[in-house]
């Protein structure tokens, strides 16, 4: 009897330790999240670069070469989506699905989402009338794109309730990152692109730091499914005696 009586707290703390492996590996699948920022880097890229060159020979009125790269952009865009797609589903086949149970949004939580569309909406304006109105240079475009990004992933975190925030702390990750790349930049440190990659300025940031904060969450998880499987097998074996 006290044997069995000492062998319930055991129990429920390897329970505990289930669920909370079962909830840090669910919250930090985040293999579809880094293939889209991959995906969106390398469309950024390509379509970029393709751009460019049409333009310039559309202005040079060879539009032989301005359908060539037009058609090639059409092209690259539908390959690699359905290429994307088709990984996506391939991801996590041989570990089955896993869903976190979504709780009713409060009041305060809907009020929330409601300003962060109209903050990330202010944002835009004031990055949109700061560049054409005041003449702001090229390397600082990344600073000012973090007006509108920073806020927004921001509101996000605080909108979304704790249990299906995408890749927990990974949400104040990535807009911290982009904070400090553009302090470094107006600080004076040469990490920004002339032209013709200006683009890049913004690109590479955003897509760069989501993909580190999506392969940091995918190696979490990795983490999280030895340790679930460690507490199931150890619970078993319990269950077995």
């Amino acid at each position: 009897m006290n044997t069995q009586q000492s062998q319930v707290p055991d129990d429920m703390e390897k329970l505990k330790e289930i669920q909370k492996w079962t909830r840090i590996y669910a919250e930090n699948r985040t293999l579809p999240f880094l293939i889209n920022m991959l995906t969106s880097l390398f469309l950024f890229l390509t379509l970029g670069g393709l751009f460019y060159v049409a333009g310039n020979a559309y202005r040079a009125q060879n539009l032989l070469l301005f359908w060539i790269c037009i058609s090639a952009a059409v092209f690259v865009f539908i390959v690699v989506m359905c290429t994307a797609t088709f990984i996506e589903r391939l991801l996590y086949r041989k570990e089955g699905q896993v869903k976190l149970a979504i709780p009713k949004k409060t009041k305060k939580q809907r009020l929330a989402g409601i300003i962060a569309g109209l903050l990330f909406g202010i944002c835009v304006m004031l990055s949109v009338l700061l560049v054409v109105f005041c003449n702001i240079p090229i390397k600082y475009m990344q600073p000012v794109s973090a007006l509108c990004f920073i806020p927004l992933i921001i509101a996000i975190g605080i909108w979304q309730p704790p249990s299906v925030k995408p890749a927990g702390f990974l949400v104040w990750l990535w807009p911290t990152l982009y904070a400090v790349h553009a302090i470094l930049i107006v600080a004076g440190v040469p990490i920004h692109f002339e032209r013709p990659w200006v683009f890049l300025n913004v690109g590479i940031p955003t897509a760069g730091y989501g993909s580190l904060c999506g392969l940091i969450g995918h190696i979490y998880s990795r983490y999280a499914l030895k340790k679930l499987k460690t507490a199931a097998h150890l619970q078993e074996n319990t269950n077995e005696q």
